[in-house]
């Protein structure tokens, strides 16, 4: 299937979930990021905040800063992105494509400076094939961020045997699931 297809049938099964298991998913989802290692031992991460029924971060937000870890999230700038830091999502405002980002005076964090980067998208395999809204705005930020520093959070019905991907698109070593973590099976030290 091509990646538009994939995209609609996945998005489509993503928005028939209700509020409820959401929640549910998204707590589960946070308690097995909980347990690895990458999100212990990071003294900064990357988070984003959701939108069409994405994996809530909320939870995750406030065990990084509980844990007095820094947390970054994404702004747009042009046609890639900036990591600022952020010490409560009060200082998110409603930025391109209604995504809630740092305000625009916080400053930019050089991205080689941060530990993990916690991922959204529409669909992923095992391969740590990422397929995102299509316009790769996260491709070109990390494209110089090794894999294995790259997460997905994702429910279970988001991995697919197989995902549509390019040269240009950036592959995730770890994905995070209601039901389990899988890590990917290429080299996580490598694009």
């Amino acid at each position: 299937m091509d990646k538009d297809s994939v995209r609609k049938r996945v998005a489509a099964k993503r928005a028939a979930l209700s509020d409820a298991e959401i929640e549910q998913k998204s707590l589960l989802i946070s308690n097995n990021l909980d347990t690895l290692d990458i999100f212990k031992l990071s003294r900064r991460i990357a988070l984003y905040f959701p939108i069409h029924n994405e994996v809530r971060t909320q939870s995750i937000f406030k065990k990084a800063i509980d844990y007095k870890k820094e947390v970054y999230f994404p702004r747009v700038n042009g046609s890639s992105l900036d990591f600022c830091r952020v010490h409560n999502l009060e200082q998110l405002k409603t930025g391109k494509f209604g995504v809630l980002e740092p305000g625009a005076r916080l400053p930019v964090e050089n991205i080689q400076n941060i530990d993990l980067f916690i991922l959204p998208g529409i669909a992923f395999d095992e391969s740590g094939n990422r397929l995102g809204y299509g316009k790769g705005y996260y491709d070109r930020a990390l494209s110089r961020v090794p894999q294995g520093k790259k997460a997905a959070l994702a429910y279970h019905l988001q991995i697919l045997d197989s995902v549509p991907a390019d040269d240009n698109d950036q592959k995730v070593g770890i994905l995070v699931t209601e039901r389990d973590i899988v890590f990917s099976r290429r080299n996580l030290g490598g694009k």
